[in-house]
């Protein structure tokens, strides 16, 4: 498992630019033991159970009562792994799968976080309920980050199946340990108080938890030339704390730089009072019900994970985040613009994620206006006066997690962010909501951690206004290098797939050159490469003298690459057997060696461990190359003929 470790690192040391997070992005289908075929061999093999520790209840409400904020979900320590629980099942063709049944009792719902979390390609990774109606991925190497952490979302109910696919030609190669569980709670009863200033507080959360007067964000209302680039902007972020989980609504901010670097707006309350872990924040794009009706199955979204904290301020209620990696350009997102102006806006909309669950629409048609007084939040929270928008709506309302909703003015652009205020559980006319000012935001308390003017206006351009724009085109690179054994002789016919948000495949030549081109940057890219060969090529009396000196002690072999392919039998030792092996081969009592290609491919780059013993480190035809911002040229790969010691096989055929 070492290799993609290795590999990742010196090549980002090297060319590339370390990002701490990755796009989400779920690769869809259906979980392998869903299948007939599976169910029909299998079907009856029980899966180990696990439960969590209890969640005391007394003490979490204790803790929201005397803390506030908005936590639906608390965290629960836990150490599962495939190595230390579950159940494997070895397939047909050699593949594993790998499943365990998570519980804990008395949750609305939980979800998984996972440390030391590394996917071979071809691997795949699923949640889902126990009734199937729930599914959660796939998640495949390119989920991988060199944080090593990832999180998979909520499933309703006490329990969940994690279910790991392993093919057999990446077999062992993958690792991950689930660390955490979040145990959704039921809180206190939240509408009892809604006449009350609200900042936030849930009881339901997620799919279909809204009130159902809202307007979802595709109904007319949030339709038309008006509010379509917009929508494009709102996220759900899912926020996981040291205390456990929160909800809350971001928008995409443009800057004057127009890069579209994934600035990230929101409100500071949402994290106040707790300890962030940026790089398991989520921010969910598109989640949102394709045309006006609630659908009857949770819609899907596209996920961007990690992020770092740029500015925030509390007497504002703004915070900034920045995504830790590149929005992928099918997720077609929108840049708001902004206005800094002092003055109110006479009308505007808000979308939002209510509790959590999908995009709405909310209006307000009579002019906001600049309140004069301070606002007591309670637990000794107060926002100073004239520092938010107060705004009534005419159409919608806000709910817990609609806080960080981005204020729109009539022009299109946002002018603050939904802190809280009094809700109307029917949509009625009488909701107030108040909104963090981006004028005062701007300067906020004088420096880049406690202003947006560093962040938004790079430039220093000093502008008032700014407008929206689309998402950037992607940027793309290309990658080349050369195929060769040891002896620097370039090898011909080599077959180099690579996998990813591209996938193509290309043969080197004659000279061993390979290259891509239009690769998109800022995602984990894999390569596999494989060569077709006799066996018997390069294969000779002598090389079984120098396995047998090497043996013996008498004159080791003086490359980890000559022990690797002396080792054709794949018992990670060099013994008599593999000598028997080659002979048969020579001999064509064989043809083959069993369990071993007729070549193996290492990045020139990679470092053995210890080159008296490769074996420390899992060999695979298989590499990952974690991120890159430009062009790679000369990502060079060394070709191992199996039996071949002294370099002889014929690398033209």
């Amino acid at each position: 498992m070492r290799q993609f470790c290795y590999l990742s690192i010196f090549l980002l040391s090297s060319f590339l630019t370390l990002f701490s997070a990755q796009a989400q992005v779920s690769a869809g289908g259906r979980p392998f033991s869903f299948s007939e075929s599976f169910q029909a061999r299998y079907g009856r093999q029980p899966v180990e159970e696990v439960k969590t520790p209890k969640l005391n209840l007394k003490r979490i409400l204790k803790e929201d009562a005397e803390r506030g904020g908005s936590r639906f979900a608390a965290p629960l320590k836990v150490s599962f792994s495939p190595e230390n629980s579950g159940s494997w099942a070895e397939l047909e063709d050699g593949s594993l799968l790998w499943r365990l049944k998570l519980k804990s009792e008395g949750a609305l719902a939980i979800a998984a976080l996972y440390e030391d979390f590394h996917l071979p390609p071809g691997a795949t990774l699923f949640m889902y309920s126990e009734d199937r109606r729930q599914v959660l991925g796939a998640y495949t190497f390119q989920n991988n980050s060199p944080s090593g952490r990832f999180l998979t979302g909520f499933i309703s109910g006490e329990s969940a199946v994690i279910e790991y696919y392993e093919p057999k030609a990446v077999r062992g190669q993958g690792r991950f340990r689930v660390f955490r569980v979040e145990h959704v709670y039921q809180r206190e009863n939240f509408r009892a108080a809604q006449d009350a200033l609200q900042p936030a507080s849930l009881l339901n959360f997620g799919f279909g938890a809204a009130f159902p007067c809202h307007k979802n964000a595709n109904c007319p209302e949030g339709s038309g030339s008006n509010f379509d680039a917009q929508k494009r902007s709102i996220c759900r972020i899912i926020m996981i704390m040291d205390e456990g989980t929160v909800y809350c609504s971001g928008s995409l901010m443009n800057n004057t730089a127009e890069d579209g670097k994934p600035y990230v707006l929101s409100a500071y309350h949402c994290y106040q009072g707790y300890t962030p872990q940026y790089d398991l924040w989520r921010f969910d794009f598109g989640y949102q019900s394709p045309a006006c009706a609630n659908p009857a199955e949770e819609p899907p979204y596209n996920s961007v994970l990690g992020c770092v904290l740029r500015a925030s301020r509390q007497p504002n209620d703004f915070l900034l985040l920045e995504a830790t990696s590149p929005i992928p350009p099918s997720f077609d997102v929108y840049f708001n613009g902004w206005n800094r102006q002092a003055a109110a806006p006479d009308s505007g909309f808000i979308f939002h994620h209510p509790r959590g669950d999908i995009k709405k629409i909310a209006r307000f048609d009579q002019p906001a206006v600049i309140h004069p007084n301070p606002l007591n939040w309670g637990g000794g929270i107060t926002t100073p006066a004239n520092h938010h928008f107060r705004v009534v709506y005419s159409l919608g309302t806000f709910e817990p997690a609609s806080s960080g909703a981005p204020l729109f003015g009539p022009d299109g652009r946002v002018a603050g962010q939904l802190h809280g205020g009094t809700l109307n559980s029917n949509c009625g006319p009488t909701t107030t909501g108040y909104f963090g000012r981006l004028s005062l935001s701007w300067a906020g308390g004088g420096t880049p951690a406690t202003r947006l003017s560093n962040w938004l206006d790079p430039l220093g351009l000093g502008l008032d206004t700014l407008g929206g724009m689309d998402q950037p085109a992607g940027a793309t690179a290309g990658i080349s290098g050369r195929v060769a054994n040891e002896a620097g002789q370039p090898i011909n016919g080599v077959k180099i797939y690579l996998s990813g948000p591209l996938s193509d495949s290309t043969t080197t030549g004659p000279d061993g050159l390979y290259s891509f081109s239009g690769v998109p940057v800022g995602s984990p890219v894999a390569f596999a490469l494989e060569k077709q060969d006799n066996y018997q090529n390069g294969l000779s009396t002598l090389d079984l003298l120098f396995i047998s000196k090497h043996i013996l002690g008498l004159q080791p072999l003086s490359s980890p690459y000559k022990i690797v392919a002396s080792d054709v039998n794949s018992t990670n030792n060099l013994t008599t057997l593999d000598q028997i092996g080659i002979r048969k081969v020579i001999l064509g009592i064989d043809l083959a060696f069993p369990n071993r290609p007729a070549w193996l491919f290492f990045p020139e780059i990679f470092t053995f461990t210890n080159p008296a013993n490769p074996f420390l480190d899992t060999l695979s035809n298989t590499w990952i190359l974690s991120n890159f911002t430009s062009d790679i040229s000369g990502l060079d790969f060394i070709g191992i003929k199996s039996g071949d010691i002294d370099d002889s096989a014929n690398t033209g055929n």
